[in-house]
């Protein structure tokens, strides 16, 4: 038998209030599954609505949006039915997301030790004594070396590639089942573009966990996801295993992106 999704989208369907009678469809009918331990990643230009899919998936959707119809099921429980209680216990425990900007992320009058430590305290049973240690560990685990310096450092200090790793390691923090990644590379160099990926991909062997990657970077899909859906006018238009994929694309739009990546 076959094991279970960890996450399951069923025909869901976003779209976006333009004023008090008028609504424009976002992502139309996406049915998607992440398996355990997997890579899946979701790729599309700007405004395909993939970002919008996995804000959509922790209910951060900005109050212009809305859900109009589907199901997000994970781990057995669709998450529209869930209270804002329950998702604050299910945000940063089981999901957590690496967002592309992690200078947004942060809270910038607060050190990364200091945010880091929330999490643990809101999240996990360290004790006040075992939360240094812990956080001195996390950060090793994202190869930052030096990382009683960086614990005590606020995130405008760090270079891009040094807060990623920073905020990645907040993520992992309390051992979330799932890491919706979104478009986690495209603001690094190429040196900390290749960093990033080994990370994850040494972090999803490490932790037993599995990965929503939101990109348009089919090179990043490449190295890192076992399955890959294309988004295109917030409908997926082809989907299967990675290398299948890539190789034997049959839809014009993914021959586009293939193109534009010469792959």
């Amino acid at each position: 038998m076959a094991a279970q999704n960890l996450l399951t989208l069923k025909n869901l369907t976003i779209a976006i209030r333009n004023n008090v009678s008028e609504e424009r469809i976002l992502v139309d009918g996406l049915n998607l599954e992440v398996p355990p331990l997997k890579i899946v990643a979701l790729v599309g230009g700007s405004g395909s609505g993939k970002t919008t899919t996995g804000l959509s998936i922790l209910r951060l959707l900005p109050s212009a949006l809305s859900v109009r119809q589907g199901e997000i099921i994970f781990n057995g429980q669709n998450l529209l039915e869930c209270s804002q209680v329950q998702m604050r216990s299910i945000r940063g425990k089981e999901i957590s997301m690496v967002f592309q900007e992690p200078l947004n992320a942060f809270n910038p009058v607060f050190t990364i030790g200091y945010q880091i430590t929330e999490v643990l305290k809101t999240h996990t049973n360290f004790s006040p004594q075992e939360i240094p240690v812990r956080i001195q560990r996390l950060l090793k685990m994202c190869g930052i070396e030096d990382s009683s310096r960086i614990a005590q450092s606020y995130p405008h200090s760090l270079s891009g590639g040094l807060r990623q790793r920073a905020m990645i390691a907040q993520v992992i923090a309390a051992g979330p089942k799932l890491i919706i990644a979104d478009e986690p590379t495209s603001n690094l160099d190429v040196t900390w573009q290749a960093h990033i990926m080994e990370l994850f991909r040494t972090l999803k062997n490490e932790l037993k966990i599995s990965m929503l990657l939101i990109t348009h970077d089919l090179g990043m899909v490449a190295h890192l996801a076992d399955h890959v859906a294309v988004l295109c006018d917030g409908k997926i238009v082809e989907s299967g295993e990675t290398k299948n994929v890539l190789e034997h694309p049959k839809h014009p739009f993914t021959m586009e992106l293939m193109e534009a990546m010469a792959l």
